[in-house]
């Protein structure tokens, strides 16, 4: 999937590019500036790469499904500087959060306008919105299919809210379970990710093939996909990864691993482990002690099963979904990664 990669890259760049000469207002141009660099600054670009494997799992790929397929990633963008500001996260893939790249570059870190920078990096996430329903509906295809495909992208998102309400609400909810936590997962990441890509690609092909099995690949590999996110965000190698290992933690998110941990544990130990988790600052010593009640309670073996089992699920369920064998096996190949991954 290289040649993906690249046709994606070269989309990607041409679209975003567009937008900075285009703007007509410096501090508009300034900030779909910042829009393309945070953008173009690493990534897998999973979410387009599957997209367009939709389209060719039942069509061959032509620069139309290329160009459609950055809207999925624009919309990462969408959601990450939103994610950045409610995290008050300091990183993103190694570099400093958007919102903190307008206080640098454009405020030259003021005093006092750190809030004024978060209300333009919210803007400009309304701005990649907005970008990303551009970049499919411009891309050529047939008026019926993107209003299809553009219909189901607003599903996504709207799915990707609700799992991030649920989501923020977690810290405060002392009945959150288990049960919760993989709904907000299958809303937030499995739709997000995996199926919803996959299906908009699908869709734009104009396939009249049913697409249950590769739903159901979409949502087991996006749930494998959240539980070896969480895995890394606590026993990654942080300088792979781009961003602090204790920031899961310091978020107070209730991962599998902290759920099951605190299930599993002594209750000097569930106590340690919530105090960990709403103190917004946990010291080396402390987050040391988290990873090793983690492992001590069997979670994170636990966890690394359920991510196993997943993977190996999704496998069944693409080699029973319609479509091009070739690319069946990339997908194949692609929930070994998924699980097998460092960042």
């Amino acid at each position: 999937m290289g040649h993906t990669k690249l046709e994606v890259e070269k989309s990607l760049s041409s679209f975003l590019t567009e937008k900075v000469e285009t703007s007509i207002d410096p501090l508009v141009t300034q900030v779909a500036s910042l829009i393309k660099e945070f953008t173009l600054n690493g990534g897998k670009r999973i979410r387009p790469i599957l997209m367009v494997s939709g389209y060719s799992l039942f069509m061959e790929p032509d620069s139309r499904i290329y160009n459609a397929s950055i809207c999925t990633e624009i919309s990462q963008t969408y959601f990450l500087i939103q994610d950045d500001i409610m995290d008050q996260s300091m990183l993103r893939r190694g570099k400093p959060a958007f919102h903190l790249q307008v206080l640098e570059k454009l405020y030259r870190n003021g005093n006092d306008l750190k809030h004024h920078a978060e209300s333009i990096a919210i803007i400009a996430s309304d701005l990649a919105d907005s970008y990303c329903h551009q970049a499919l509906l411009k891309s050529g295809f047939d008026p019926i299919l993107l209003t299809q495909a553009d219909m189901e992208l607003s599903n996504i998102f709207e799915a990707t809210g609700q799992g991030q309400l649920i989501d923020i609400n977690s810290f405060f909810d002392d009945n959150f379970t288990v049960r919760d936590l993989m709904r907000v997962h299958l809303w937030k990441t499995a739709r997000y990710t995996i199926e919803g890509p996959l299906r908009m690609g699908a869709i734009l092909s104009g396939t009249k093939e049913k697409l249950q099995m590769l739903s159901s690949y979409g949502y087991s590999l996006g749930l494998a996909f959240q539980l070896h996110d969480d895995l890394l965000g606590l026993f990654g190698d942080e300088t792979v990864l781009g961003k602090s290992v204790k920031s899961d933690i310091n978020e107070g998110k209730k991962t599998l691993l902290i759920l099951k941990a605190m299930e599993n544990g002594t209750s000097d130990e569930r106590e340690f482990l919530s105090s960990a988790i709403r103190s917004g600052n946990v010291s080396d010593d402390e987050f040391q002690r988290v990873k090793k009640i983690v492992e001590r309670t069997g979670s994170l073996d636990y966890s690394i099963d359920l991510s196993k089992k997943l993977s190996e699920n999704s496998k069944k369920y693409i080699a029973r979904s319609p479509g091009r064998q070739d690319i069946k096996d990339f997908l194949t190949w692609l929930s070994d990664y998924i699980i097998k991954r460092s960042s």
